[in-house]
């Protein structure tokens, strides 16, 4: 981490792995970061992978005081996030790794 990122103060956002709730917690991240915070914002790699996929048009503009992270939720792809809400969260409870 640079000295630039190091005096900044920092938040750590980490939206409910569920459809709708990524997007509000993004554009709050973007919020903070116009406001001189660093931030780091982690996904499970499943939502991540899909919006990295719906965004691979997009010229990317990285930054290093905001940055992308993900976690695994220890489910396979193919698995209905959508409608096994309870299961998704306790499979990335239990699946989660830390991250330094």
């Amino acid at each position: 981490m640079g000295s630039q990122v190091a005096g900044k103060p920092h938040a750590l956002c980490v939206p409910f792995p569920a459809q709708g709730h990524i997007n509000p917690m993004m554009q709050l991240a973007r919020l903070l970061h116009s406001k001189g915070f660093y931030i780091k914002f982690v996904n499970s790699e499943f939502n991540q992978d899909r919006i990295t996929e719906a965004n691979r048009h997009v010229p990317a503009t990285g930054f290093d005081d905001f940055r992308l992270e993900s976690i695994p939720d220890g489910l396979p792809p193919s698995y209905g996030r959508t409608t096994n809400v309870l299961e998704l969260c306790e499979s990335t409870k239990k699946n989660m790794k830390a991250r330094t």
